[in-house]
């Protein structure tokens, strides 16, 4: 059974009440949508599962790419005030899903499938669409009145139905299959969506005709594998009717160029070398792209150039990676920080003296002047300061720079492993507790806190935060299991 599946049914099969513990009521029944703050918990807990998940891609370069695209979506949108969160999952099967809360998940298999970055912004403006009408919303609030459906088959039908694990998932937990069969976008909510993403995508500056030509390949797509439809169409049904719609609109509005980015470029180099990373495959990559910089196929040679480069880094060779990543920067004049953080990366690895590697830091330093914004351009420059023992440098930079929030649990990670190398031990356990609430642990975060309590080796004011922060989790917890308690003994004393 696939991780997520496996991970979701366990937790509800085993814990079922004191899962739904952590989650928001389901409103008033008869209510037609949730509220917004209903939806956003949800969200963020189906977000913990996937996180953990190894097909969860935790890669910061294309995490930062599919964010600042779908904000440029967004910032045109209605739906301005919601907070999303765009993700990527390493799986080659074409689709993208929405879940409550803003948060849109795209496979690598459907960036790898999109022709253009019109098509690319074309899905997640549909996306957006469903969020901003509140389809899931109303989804969720249509169930919540139906006895034989629990809270937590609700939600992995919901995941289910989104990503590829449908059928083995729903059938992990009882009632979940019922569940699935009623979470799937109906054929009104997709015609809205496409109204909506529509205007999105051409409030952007795309080309609508992205949206035309990929719905029309995935449709033909279905004719020629019969039953064998892509993912995307299982849970958001195409009709011919919808396609000649889509094409009135365009007739309409008329069709302008919208050139390719360089990062679009860039990042699909990037996933067909992180898409399989096994020595092999990184070995035919290299062989791909090599190729296509000789013939100038597919690729634009810097594209396959920063491919090279990618694929050799991930084989440690770090040599070929930066001649390769140089050759890749000399052959555009176009800024990219995708780029660029590449360059400093393999000047880095490649270093053989200090001198080497404190210019390649330097390197670091210079992009997150010129990207204060980019989180995988911020990343990488920490790291590069803890492979260089500069710790104290590290923690500096991570509490004033602005690109990663302390909302993210890389930001106490990162925080951790800097106080740890440095003996700092109280702080170090206080920042991991930090990661753990983030992820969704409060227990570990607890025992953390314990630890760092126990150490002892702060000031007194990090002991004073530490202390309180132990009081309020440990109280939350107790809480929880209170509440579980009670909930399985039907609310009468211990159920005995």
């Amino acid at each position: 059974m696939p991780a997520i599946a496996a991970v979701l049914s366990a937790v509800i099969a085993i814990e079922p009440v004191a899962w739904a513990q952590e989650l928001p009521t389901l409103g008033q029944a008869g209510a037609e949508y949730l509220t917004p703050l209903e939806e956003r918990m949800y969200g963020e807990q189906i977000m913990r599962v996937l996180r953990g998940d190894p097909s969860y891609l935790d890669d910061p370069e294309t995490t930062d790419y599919i964010n600042r695209l779908g904000y440029q979506l967004v910032s045109v949108s209605a739906a301005r005030d919601i907070n999303f969160e765009f993700f990527v999952l390493r799986d080659s099967t074409i689709n993208a899903f929405a879940l409550p809360g803003g948060f849109i998940g795209v496979h690598t298999g459907l960036i790898l499938a999109a022709q253009s970055e019109s098509e690319l912004a074309a899905v997640l403006a549909h996306e957006i669409g469903h969020v901003q009408q509140r389809h899931l919303a109303r989804q969720l609030a249509q169930q919540r009145d139906n006895a034989l459906i629990t809270i937590g088959s609700l939600l992995l039908a919901l995941l289910a139905a989104r990503t590829e694990y449908g059928p083995q998932a729903a059938m992990a937990v009882g009632q979940a299959a019922a569940a699935q069969r009623s979470l799937a976008f109906s054929r009104a909510d997709e015609r809205e969506a496409d109204r909506v993403g529509f205007q999105i995508l051409t409030a952007a500056g795309f080309d609508p005709q992205g949206m035309v030509s990929f719905f029309r390949r995935m449709e033909q797509g279905t004719r020629a594998y019969d039953s064998m439809a892509p993912e995307y169409l299982q849970t958001h049904p195409l009709t011919a009717e919808r396609i000649a719609d889509m094409m009135g609109r365009v007739r309409q509005a008329g069709t302008h160029q919208h050139a390719d980015s360089l990062d679009f470029q860039l990042i699909r180099a990037r996933l067909r070398v992180l898409q399989d990373e096994s020595t092999t495959a990184l070995q035919d990559r290299i062989a791909g792209f090599t190729y296509a910089i000789q013939h100038h196929t597919e690729l634009t040679d810097t594209a396959s150039y920063y491919g090279l480069a990618a694929a050799n880094l991930d084989l440690n060779r770090p040599g070929p990676a930066l001649a390769a990543a140089l050759a890749a920067q000399k052959s555009t004049k176009a800024d990219s920080s995708v780029l660029d953080d590449m360059v400093a990366e393999a000047s880095y690895q490649a270093a053989k003296t200090p001198a080497q590697r404190e210019a390649a830091l330097a390197l670091a330093k210079a992009d997150t002047n010129r990207y204060p914004l980019s989180q995988a351009v911020a990343l990488e420059y920490v790291d590069m300061l803890q492979r260089a023992h500069h710790d104290k440098q590290a923690i500096a930079y991570m509490q004033n720079q602005l690109a990663i929030p302390h909302s993210d649990p890389d930001y106490y990670g990162y925080l951790a492993k800097s106080y740890s190398a440095l003996n700092e031990k109280t702080r170090s356990h206080q920042a991991t507790a930090e990661m753990y609430v983030l992820l969704g642990s409060t227990t570990a975060a607890v025992e953390q806190l314990r630890l760092a309590h126990k150490i002892a080796d702060a000031d007194f004011y990090t002991m004073t935060e530490v202390d309180a922060r132990l009081h309020e989790l440990t109280a939350r917890m107790q809480q929880d299991a209170g509440g579980a308690k009670k909930s399985q003994g039907g609310g009468d004393g211990d159920g005995s």
